[in-house]
């Protein structure tokens, strides 16, 4: 399945956001980007989800949440903040939860911050248990500061039954998305790029290629997993949409 994100839609309210996502596309499923006038969080925009034919799955906020921050305040909060998106979604039969490893101050603390992530791992696995919802970890672009760069920090979250999303634009500028495929992978975010920088473009507007989407594809077919285009304008979204239709996704 297809779902496309209301990240491409992040200047407009969650309303217009989804009423786009089901009249512009056809997409049957919607990613909401739980941030900034997209919370679903304590807010209006929790009650209009049903006003839609749409299924959902929920991008956990990203700004306040630092699971493996070297402060044990930050670190437990971030995981108070999970813990309330996955009640958002088990209260509203929403599957998946996206959620992001968190980050280090600098590269020099990023053995640190992998410890304090590994001290969220137990509080990720009781939510789910309680929840009943899906939570997967997300890979990281390349930058210095970010855990889950590297297909081996997948083994962190196995045996507690945590779940992997695999963000294909991020591993291309990790220069391992070839190795990233090989994993089990439950979810997928989709988007382009130079292999440089983490641009989100429209896929085809970067260079991964449309066999490799045709491979990814088949994988998340069999593997029954949802493709989000994850774009940050809406022409990006339109093609990467297009760009997953033709390469075989229903």
């Amino acid at each position: 399945m297809i779902g496309i994100s209301t990240l491409a839609f992040s200047n407009t309210d969650l309303e217009t956001a989804l009423s786009a996502v089901e009249q512009m596309t056809k997409a049957k499923h919607a990613e909401i980007f739980s941030e900034g006038i997209h919370d679903v969080i304590h807010s209006e925009n929790s009650e209009i989800l049903s006003s839609y034919a749409l299924s959902y799955s929920i991008h956990a906020p990203t700004l306040d949440v630092n699971l493996a921050a070297a402060r044990e305040t930050i670190r437990k909060t971030g995981l108070e903040i999970i813990q309330d998106s996955a009640e958002f979604c088990m209260n509203r039969d929403i599957e998946i939860l996206v959620v992001h490893p968190g980050y280090a101050a600098d590269k020099e603390t990023l053995p640190q911050a992998y410890k304090s992530f590994e001290k969220s791992i137990p509080g990720l696995q009781k939510i789910k248990e309680e929840t009943g919802v899906r939570i997967c970890i997300e890979n990281m672009p390349d930058a210095d500061i970010y855990l889950f760069r590297n297909p081996d920090d997948i083994n962190l979250i196995e045996t507690a039954g945590l779940e992997f999303i695999l963000d294909i634009g991020h591993a291309h500028t990790t220069e391992n998305l070839k190795e990233f495929l090989q994993n089990e992978i439950a979810h997928y975010h989709i988007h382009d790029n130079g292999g440089d920088f983490d641009s989100h473009f429209g896929f085809g507007d970067g260079t991964i290629g449309h066999f490799c989407l045709e491979q990814i594809v088949k994988k998340a077919k069999k593997d029954k997993a949802i493709l989000i285009a994850e774009n940050k304008t809406i022409e990006g979204a339109v093609k990467t949409y297009e760009a997953l239709k033709k390469a075989g996704a229903d």
